[in-house]
């Protein structure tokens, strides 16, 4: 849990039993860093040996909570600690753009649709690293990591 200085309860962080010592600590900062220590609303972290599609990482959610998976492994090998660090501040940076309503996805029909900012966007797997929030996930996933290794 994290709370702001007068006690008030915020951000509600669930971390799976399996998440190791370092990526419980570099959640908590990354947190920090994407301002998620200032918002209401709740964000699970489970740790998978592999996801659908060989991801590193997946999230979901709404403007009250989030869940986020990290692989351990891709294609039979293990993901190396750098990797699931960087995921998991690209994942955390998803979590904030729905928790604030940044991004909606609609999973329900056939036809996958985003709104970014209040913008519609259809989502196609080929075209995934050019949309909107997946550039701005990848800056921060950078940023953050990059503040943590000066630590």
């Amino acid at each position: 849990m994290m709370s702001n200085d007068t006690g008030m309860k915020r951000m509600q962080l669930y971390l799976g039993s399996n998440i190791p010592q370092y990526m419980e600590r570099f959640a908590f900062f990354a947190c920090k860093e994407l301002g998620l220590d200032r918002l209401r609303g709740e964000i699970t972290i489970r740790l998978g040996r592999t996801l659908d599609g060989d991801s590193f990482g997946l999230c979901w959610g709404d403007r009250q909570e989030a869940e986020i998976h990290i692989a351990t492994k891709q294609w039979g090998k293990p993901i190396t600690r750098e990797d699931k660090l960087k995921t998991l501040a690209h994942e955390l940076t998803h979590a904030h753009q729905y928790l604030t309503g940044a991004l909606k996805c609609d999973l329900t029909s056939e036809e996958f649709k985003s709104v970014w900012h209040k913008k519609e966007y259809r989502y196609l797997p080929d075209d995934e690293a050019d949309l909107p929030w997946e550039v701005s996930a990848r800056y921060y996933e950078e940023l953050i990591y990059n503040k943590w290794q000066k630590l």
